[in-house]
């Protein structure tokens, strides 16, 4: 698969003075510390490998449209606190994301659960993000948690979604697995499937967009948290931990989920109903 590769430049900061909310897209820029030491593949950037289309966490539909979103601002600040002044962003597919094939990056910033079997692949830092399984539903579709397992239902391939469905839900019919995001609702859109499960922050964004025709009516707790990878053995991993910590701490991640995810959930996530597998 061809992978997409694109730079993003930034002036330095001045002084003590933070970035403006224009030098990373439309990030902003919460703290002039230079605190972090990187070890980086390219000088002065900081080459960040994800999963596009991700809209609300990756903004733009290809590396060089990229000018906001959760998962970019969280890249910006990261790099940042490093005194860095670049960001390259590698697009790369699922496969070859999850299966740990990819090279040629410092992090991997991609809406990734931290689980047991991928602690084996990669290293990852504590969560910046977390959340559950939404499933997401035409209006129309009459998918209940009492009729779920009996329901045509699709996963993207990788996801955590797909292992919970095939060893916890067990639905009755067969599972479809989608290679993106936007093969996987294409389906729902087009009556193949009667529901997806994924996260429920990508359910709820993707039926924001369709105009009233899908909605999220439950949720499975799960509680998964979101973390950035590094590469195994990389000496950024506790870098990258530690600056995670702070931004936590200092409130940035929640702001980021404020300005780039409520907007396109249209719903608080915790205010859609938990289901319990029956």
């Amino acid at each position: 698969m061809l992978i997409t590769t694109a730079t993003v430049v930034t002036p330095a900061i001045a002084g003590s003075q933070a970035q403006t909310s224009s030098s990373f897209g439309t990030c902003e820029i919460t703290s002039a510390q230079q605190d972090t030491k990187l070890q980086t593949i390219e000088k002065d950037s900081l080459t960040v490998a994800t999963i596009l289309p991700n809209p609300g966490w990756w903004n733009g539909m290809s590396p060089d449209t990229i000018n906001g979103g959760f998962e970019y601002c969280l890249a910006a600040n990261i790099a940042s606190r490093a005194g860095l002044h670049r960001i390259r962003i590698k697009n790369i597919s699922p496969a070859q994301f999850f299966s740990g094939m990819a090279t040629g990056y410092d992090v991997a910033i991609a809406s990734t659960t931290i689980t047991e079997p991928r602690k084996k692949v990669f290293n990852f830092s504590r969560p910046y993000f977390t959340s559950n399984l939404g499933v997401a539903t035409k209006v129309s579709g009459g998918v209940t948690e009492g009729n779920i397992r009996n329901k045509r239902i699709g996963v993207l391939q990788g996801n955590v979604g797909s292992d919970w469905v095939a060893n916890v839900l067990k639905p009755q019919t067969k599972v479809s697995v989608y290679q993106s995001q936007e093969d996987m609702f294409t389906a729902l859109m087009a009556g193949q499937v009667d529901a997806i499960v994924t996260d429920t922050t990508l359910a709820l964004t993707q039926a924001k967009a369709s105009n009233g025709v899908v909605h999220v009516p439950g949720q499975f707790r799960v509680d998964q948290g979101y973390g950035v990878i590094t590469p195994r053995g990389s000496v950024n991993t506790q870098p990258v931990d530690t600056v995670i910590g702070s931004l936590a701490s200092d409130g940035t991640l929640k702001k980021l989920s404020a300005t780039y995810l409520q907007p396109r959930f249209g719903v608080d996530p915790s205010q859609i109903s938990f289901w319990s597998v029956r």
